[in-house]
C-alpha cells in the first residue's frame, strides 16, 4: 500500500497543507465567529471535501476538467463568487459590529452559536468548488501511485493521509484563534479582524477567478 517515495509524500503533504489559501482563511473566519468548535467542523467539511476530488480523480474525470477549458472556467467562477460572497459577509458582520461597539463602548462581542451543518457545508462547499484542488490530485497524487495497484485504493489512503495532517493543522489553527479571543473580545477589534479575514477572502476569490 505504501509507495516507495511515502517520506517525500508525507513532507510535500504536509508543506502543500500549511501553506495559507482560501481553506485557511475560511478556518480562520469561522474561529473568529464561533470559536475552535467552528473552526474544526469547518475543517472537517475541508477536508471531507479532499475526498469528492480523490473520487473524480481517481475515476479519471478529472481529467475531463483538466482538457475542458470552459468547464474548468465554470467551476472556478462559481468557486471564487462562493468565496467573495463570504468575504462580504465578513466585511458586512465586521460594520455591523463596529456600528455597534460606537453606540455602546461597553458592549463585549460574544462567539455565536456554533451551527454545525451550516459550518460544515461552508467548509466543504470552499473545498468542492475549487477546481484547483481537482489539479492538483491529478497532477500531484500520481507521482506517488504505485503502477499495477488500483488507483482507487491507492488515492484514497493517500487522500486519508492528507485529511489527517489538514485537519490536524487546521483545528490547530483554530485553537490559536480561540486562545486570542482575549484580544478580539473588544468589538472594535474584532471587527477589525473580520474585515481584515473577509477582504482576503474576496481578494482570493477574485484572484481564483482571474487565474489562467
Amino acid at each position: 500500500m505504501l509507495p516507495d517515495n511515502f517520506g517525500e509524500f508525507l513532507i510535500a503533504i504536509t508543506i502543500l497543507s500549511m501553506i495559507p489559501g482560501a481553506d485557511t482563511m475560511m478556518v480562520i473566519r469561522n474561529s473568529i465567529r464561533g470559536g475552535i468548535v467552528d473552526g474544526a467542523i469547518t475543517s472537517a467539511g475541508i477536508c471531507t471535501g479532499l475526498f469528492f476530488h480523490a473520487a473524480i480523480s481517481g475515476c479519471g474525470l478529472a481529467l475531463i476538467l483538466y482538457n475542458s477549458a470552459q468547464l474548468y472556467h465554470f467551476i472556478k467562477i462559481i468557486g471564487a463568487f462562493y468565496i467573495v460572497w463570504l468575504g462580504a459577509q465578513n466585511l458586512w458582520d465586521a460594520k455591523k459590529r463596529y456600528t455597534t461597539a460606537l453606540q455602546d463602548e461597553n458592549i463585549v462581542a460574544q462567539s455565536e452559536p456554533v451551527i454545525i451543518s451550516r459550518s460544515f457545508r461552508e467548509g466543504i462547499l470552499s473545498n468542492v468548488l475549487n477546481p484547483k484542488t481537482a489539479i492538483f490530485y491529478i497532477t500531484f497524487m500520481p507521482q506517488f501511485m504505485r503502477a499495477g495497484a488500483d488507483p482507487l485504493t491507492q488515492i484514497f489512503f493517500l487522500t486519508s493521509i492528507h485529511f489527517a495532517i489538514s485537519f490536524i493543522w487546521q483545528c490547530l489553527l483554530a485553537s490559536i484563534i480561540e486562545k486570542a479571543k482575549q484580544v478580539m473580545t473588544a468589538p472594535k477589534s474584532r471587527s477589525f479582524i473580520e474585515a481584515t479575514a473577509g477582504s482576503i477572502l474576496i481578494g482570493l476569490g477574485i484572484r481564483l477567478a482571474a487565474s489562467e
